[in-house]
């Protein structure tokens, strides 16, 4: 994250003085004005939710071994600002977040959410730098594009009839049953896309008929993902607390970055037989018999990768992941899902981290670039953990601010509009 004390913040973001911001916004964006966002009542939030918007972890069940249970379902929409940032804009979004507070539960059988804004937020909206770099390829076999929405809001449920409901409500404001406040952002925000998914057991095998798979629907039944094994096992996650930000002027923030994935699974199932593909997702030490048995973590152990590379010839992809951990604990927490858009088996990596910097040490120590250089079986994509069956066709950086902050972080006039 880069290095920005919250008076240089302050600075620049009070310099641009809404009525002057044709200079950092572009004529064209100003003359959108925001001015034309309706006045509408705050509302109440409910008492007791956490500080921390991405503070998920505590509402989910668990497993026999205590490892969370995600949420089913998942969606994630995209918008930019619609004409210039304002305080009337901050609190219509403001509102409908709390409208959607009272009338869910915060949890899964309710419904979780964050909101996160990308750099250009920061740069075209408010002239100031961002706290956030903008995101790059990783690799040298990945050309992803680079998206610049400037905010993305990410919604999760049980319920997946919940989840279309509100994303309905919020971008084409269609009436939600038991909302008691304003939901329709399309005043302030434009949408761009929507992305959905699914994880947990049996819903990736009930969505198999999908491209990428191969037609004799080899996903497990009792599968959370499409490839056929476990995510996230408690000890391969970071905690809520090690992601956040500690000071600064997004203290008690953190960061997430999401990549979409298009998945290519007739190779991973017709072409490898298990103790390959546990090879490949683990590390060739470890048999198909110890995967089953794996209750909080996947016990890859990264300091037999030397072997791995000379003695198998084979690397896998949770041992060269492992090494990208700080005091023996992992950098990210995954909140990833599977996905069938565009008819596609794909998937959604949602990670949250400190800094982008530690998405990108993980994601660099996946590569295992210089693994090929001791064995020539080894390269990017052969031999090389699950590289060879994942191709990143977007990616995205963005900040999640504390939940008193969410709504158009750092714009000038923000706390009077919302109070």
């Amino acid at each position: 994250m880069a290095t920005l004390t919250r008076r240089r913040f302050l600075l620049r973001a009070g310099a641009l003085a809404v009525g002057g911001a044709a200079a950092g916004l572009g004529l064209d964006r100003v003359l959108t004005n925001s001015a034309l966002v309706p006045a509408v009542a705050l509302g109440p939030q409910p008492a007791g939710l956490p500080q921390r918007q991405y503070a998920w972890t505590q509402t989910l069940a668990r497993d026999a071994y205590g490892n969370p249970i995600a949420p089913r379902f998942d969606r994630l929409l995209f918008f930019d600002v619609s004409g210039a940032a304002t305080p009337a804009a901050a609190r219509l979004l403001e509102a409908a977040l709390r409208t959607l507070e009272r009338r869910y539960r915060w949890g899964p059988a309710g419904l979780l959410f964050t909101a996160g804004w990308g750099p250009g937020y920061f740069e075209r909206g408010l002239g100031v730098p961002s706290p956030i770099q903008y995101p790059r390829a990783l690799s040298s076999f990945e050309l992803p594009t680079i998206d610049d929405y400037e905010l993305c809001l990410h919604l999760a449920c049980d319920d997946v009839q919940r989840l279309a409901e509100v994303e309905a409500a919020l971008i084409g404001g269609r009436p939600l049953a038991g909302a008691d406040g304003p939901l329709n952002l399309s005043r302030a925000l434009r949408w761009r896309a929507t992305r959905t998914g699914f994880v947990g057991t049996g819903l990736p095998a009930a969505h198999q008929d999908a491209g990428g798979i191969p037609a004799n629907r080899p996903v497990p039944k009792d599968s959370p993902l499409f490839m056929g094994f476990k995510s996230s096992l408690r000890r391969n996650q970071a905690t809520e607390d090690s992601i956040t930000i500690d000071d600064g002027p997004f203290a008690g923030a953190t960061t997430m970055q999401v990549s979409y994935m298009r998945l290519r699974l007739n190779d991973w199932y017709e072409q490898l037989n298990q103790r390959q593909r546990v090879a490949l997702m683990y590390a060739p030490q470890v048999t198909p018999d110890e995967v089953a048995h794996f209750t909080t973590d996947a016990e890859s152990d990264p300091k037999l990768l030397g072997e791995a590379i000379n003695r198998y010839g084979v690397i896998g992809h949770a041992q060269t992941s492992a090494r990208a951990r700080r005091n023996g604990k992992p950098l990210m927490l995954r909140r990833d899902f599977d996905t069938v858009d565009g008819g596609q088996a794909g998937l959604h990596f949602v990670s949250l981290q400190r800094s982008i910097e530690d998405f990108v040490k993980t994601r660099e120590a996946m590569n295992a670039s210089s693994a090929q250089l001791e064995n020539p079986a080894i390269t990017d994509t052969v031999n090389n953990g699950i590289n060879a069956f994942m191709f990143v066709l977007n990616r995205a950086n963005y900040i999640l601010p504390t939940r008193a902050q969410r709504s158009f972080p750092l714009l000038p006039g923000r706390e009077r509009a919302l109070a």
